[in-house]
């Protein structure tokens, strides 16, 4: 006999497979290739990251989709994967042009104007040393427990901005370069949901990641 519990665990698998491979799914068929260019060449690691993404989106959503457990270590690869590279390449534009995320910080008027260069400087390295732990899987835990308190304080900036009305940018990948600016959203209940994404993978780190280590041990 089917338990309710064995269904609303089916129904949340669903929920979330379906959320990543219908999200990768789009944005693959949405992407208009580019013939390279002299002006993309500085900025090719994160063009390469844009065309990478949704593959990675949806090669996780379908490994939810099938059933796998969620502490399998091709879910937990992708996710590392998924959440290090994000985190990594969402730090570079706002390293090299602090003044720019200043300014995108700025918007949401969340913060007093003598504050802002505070997280402007800091909050970029911050997701950079990160990203590029959890992608290597060092302190994984304690990485991607800060990263999902990080997404969690992005995702109510963008609410409280979208009930205020602000037609803003997120800020969330830079404006200044090329590549990065291809990333660049405005705030709304699209970016919250693709937000709320990273958080359920980063929080699948948070959870499987030490129970996958002593598997492995």
């Amino acid at each position: 006999m089917i338990s309710l519990s064995s269904i609303g665990t089916l129904l949340i698998r669903l929920l979330i497979g379906s959320a990543f491979t219908f999200a990768g799914i789009v944005k693959i068929g949405t992407a208009v290739p580019k013939p390279p260019t002299l002006t993309l060449i500085p900025n090719l690691p994160i063009a390469l990251f844009g065309i990478a993404l949704p593959w990675i989106e949806l090669i996780f959503g379908l490994m939810i989709i099938s059933g796998m457990a969620y502490n399998h270590a091709c879910i937990l690869r992708t996710a590392r994967i998924l959440i290090g590279s994000i985190f990594i390449f969402a730090a570079i534009d706002k390293i090299a042009n602090p003044d720019a995320f200043a300014k995108s910080i700025n918007n949401f008027h969340v913060l007093p104007y003598s504050m802002i260069n505070i997280p402007a400087l800091i909050l970029p390295w911050v997701e950079l040393l990160c990203g590029i732990l959890v992608l290597m899987g060092i302190k994984q835990k304690a990485s991607s427990l800060l990263i999902s308190a990080m997404l969690a304080v992005f995702i109510i900036a963008i609410i409280v901005a979208i009930f205020r009305g602000y037609n803003i940018n997120c800020g969330c990948f830079g404006e200044n370069s090329p590549a990065a600016a291809a990333e660049v959203t405005k705030v709304g209940w699209t970016k919250v949901i693709e937000d709320l994404r990273w958080l359920i993978a980063s929080l699948f780190l948070y959870f499987y990641s030490e129970r996958q280590v002593e598997e492995e041990v």
